[in-house]
């Protein structure tokens, strides 16, 4: 009986594609809670639903994405930090709530690499300068004199406090003489909604956002972050090549759970994020998100947040470790 019983489970499994990972003792034997420390409809917020459903697929547990936005991503994150380590309640970010934020505010606490262990990057992007479609200006140069013209422009909006949207904005003031002020909002998808009705001058966020209402004629992205022009973008021209050094950096979004999770649970999840993100159609609509696919290695996340980790220290001026 106890063997009919398992090959019935066994069939309904299959016929629900709900197949353990092969060779795999499946760490994860509990629905999984995702949370995305932005508000609803932002790219991060995009990215991890759709991934979402992949990973429900490969773990076969269902994965729930939880919005918990708040503190330029503060609370979220720290909400992750304070789980339990066993695979039940996960973070998917972008570096800044990870990284930054506990470089620049004392409230958060938290660390990046002594808190979490990375899961894997799913992807990365560079960030934008957009401006409303209803400006008389069309391009940078324009945007640029009429902010060192009009005082009422010197404003921008980020999707968080701190981080690289705000250090953009200071480089374009420097770099103009003028001082900007951002104004910061619960995520990008706020952000570029208020740039589409000219309620902010400027936006900083995101290529996933700012692509969409570029596409659609309703803001132009004028300046992008990066070493060099992105493919997605071939006309507009990167901060470095008009003149604004120190901006080629880019974001990553990734996967993180509390510090101590098991290394096999760990191992399990990176072999199924990395299975998600070969599948042709996830591929497709990552760069209908325009972003960059970027599968790695338990290692290689590791590494790339201890490397962003030094990076920010440096830019910010925070203590080095």
């Amino acid at each position: 009986m106890k063997k009919l019983a398992s090959i019935v489970g066994a069939a309904l499994s299959a016929a629900c594609g709900l197949w353990p990972l092969a060779g795999a003792a499946q760490a994860f034997k509990a629905p999984i809670k995702v949370v995305v420390p932005y508000a609803a409809g932002g790219g991060t917020d995009v990215l991890a639903r759709l991934l979402g459903q992949g990973l429900s697929r490969e773990l076969g547990q269902s994965v729930v994405v939880e919005n918990k936005p708040g503190a330029s991503g503060q609370i979220g994150t720290q909400s992750v930090a304070a789980a339990a380590p066993n695979g039940a309640t996960l973070l998917f970010t972008v570096d800044h709530s990870l990284i930054t934020v506990p470089l620049t505010m004392p409230s958060a606490k938290y660390d990046a690499e002594a808190g979490f262990t990375a899961l894997g990057q799913a992807a990365r992007s560079v960030w934008t300068l957009s401006i409303p479609a209803s400006t008389p200006y069309r391009d940078f140069a324009g945007f640029a004199a009429a902010v060192k013209a009009e005082a009422p422009l010197r404003s921008f909006g980020v999707p968080f406090t701190g981080g690289a949207p705000t250090l953009i904005g200071q480089a374009l003031g420097r770099h103009w003489g003028v001082a900007m002020e951002a104004v910061a909002f619960s995520g990008s998808g706020p952000v570029i909604q208020n740039v589409m009705a000219a309620q902010v001058p400027a936006g900083i966020t995101g290529m996933p956002e700012a692509m969409a209402v570029h596409r659609s004629g309703k803001a132009r992205v004028v300046a992008v972050s990066g070493a060099e022009r992105t493919p997605l973008l071939p006309d507009v021209p990167t901060f470095k090549e008009l003149g604004i050094a120190g901006l080629e950096f880019h974001t990553f979004l990734g996967f993180f759970a509390p510090k101590g999770l098991p290394k096999d649970t760990a191992q399990e999840f990176n072999a199924a994020l990395r299975k998600v993100l070969a599948d042709p159609v996830v591929l497709d609509k990552l760069g209908g998100m325009s972003l960059q696919p970027a599968p790695t290695t338990l290692a290689e996340a590791r590494d790339e947040v201890a490397a962003m980790e030094r990076f920010w220290e440096k830019a910010l001026g925070a203590p080095q470790r």
